[in-house]
């Protein structure tokens, strides 16, 4: 073995960041978790919490991404700096948006950068019921904007979040992201923050959306390329061979637009402010981010051989639910 292949670094491990550069949005949607609208950093400050990330990554050898999103983050006046900073600095990024205010021009601008990995826009359902959520015809902006980016070359992504109220639509929502040509689809369980727990799928429920994604998944397509995802908690269950471990606080951190850090948006507990003590110190030195990061299997999930692949589920849903993190998935039905 020549020396070069002896001293080959090891393959640096990524680390995602959710940034939620501002929380404006231009809609109001019914399950929406903002609590708040207002909160918002100076240019002055954004840039010295994207230093404060450079720096983490750097001290940690990761490899970093970042995810901004709000609110809408098409609404922010330093988002196109942000990216460009992303491009000069070998940082990738991804765009989580609603989709409706992506025109031709915004879409030509996103296509000159280099280091954006995706845009994601959110479809909750038919068009009937995404509007119902959303607002009246904020299905067909969301696939225009889709569109638009296509024509950039920008890989595409629709998100499905799954409740009571649209579960039943998720076939056809493939069916129509499938059409429409767009490159991934994912589909996730709704969190209840700020919305009602009425909402939360039981675990039947569940069990049919895990069930039509897996068929999504692993089902030959001739006329469509989209790749259906499976890569979530729990969803291993009918198959596919996709197991996921939270990785909140881990390799996921989350970004307020006020400074606050959070292990993940959907576990919405605070470790610190980045804007008071930096986002390392804050990391290094926080108990929960420490616990989380130990990926302990909960109690109740032991004997299940399946434990150590997924290490207990969604978190946040448990912590939305019984406000303990530590307990098993509610909505895990594997023997």
């Amino acid at each position: 073995m020549s020396q070069g292949a002896e001293t080959a670094k090891k393959p640096m491990k990524k680390h995602v960041l959710q940034w939620h550069i501002l929380h404006r949005c231009n809609l109001r949607c019914t399950h929406c978790y903002q609590e708040d609208y207002a909160a918002e950093c100076t240019a002055a400050q954004r840039m010295q919490l994207y230093g404060q990330y450079l720096n983490f990554c750097k001290a940690n050898g990761f490899r970093g991404h970042i995810n901004f999103t709000g609110g809408e983050p098409l609404l922010s006046p330093d988002l196109f700096e942000l990216l460009e900073r992303c491009d000069a600095d070998g940082i990738s990024c991804g765009i989580l948006t609603n989709g409706t205010l992506i025109d031709r021009e915004t879409a030509a601008r996103l296509g000159t950068i280099r280091s954006l990995s995706f845009v994601q826009v959110s479809i909750d359902g038919t068009r009937e019921t995404h509007d119902r959520v959303r607002g009246k015809g904020n299905f067909d902006k969301a696939f225009a904007g889709l569109k638009l980016l296509r024509r950039q070359g920008i890989q595409t992504m629709a998100a499905f979040t799954c409740h009571k109220g649209n579960y039943r639509t998720l076939p056809q929502v493939i069916r129509t992201v499938r059409r429409k040509g767009i490159d991934r689809f994912w589909a996730d369980r709704l969190i209840p923050m700020g919305s009602s727990r009425e909402d939360i799928l039981s675990t039947e429920e569940f069990r049919t959306v895990v069930q039509c994604l897996t068929k999504a998944h692993t089902g030959k397509h001739l006329f469509s390329h989209t790749d259906v995802h499976i890569n979530r908690a729990m969803q291993f269950l009918e198959g596919g061979g996709c197991y996921y471990q939270c990785a909140a606080g881990d390799t996921l951190l989350t970004l307020l637009a006020d400074g606050t850090l959070l292990p993940c948006r959907r576990l919405p507990i605070p470790i610190g402010n980045c804007l008071e003590t930096d986002m390392l110190t804050l990391w290094q030195n926080s108990p929960l981010i420490a616990e989380l990061r130990a990926h302990e299997i909960p109690q109740d999930c032991i004997c299940c051989p399946k434990a150590e692949f997924c290490r207990g589920g969604a978190k946040c849903l448990s912590y939305a639910v019984t406000g303990d993190w530590h307990r098993k998935d509610i909505n895990c039905y594997y023997r």
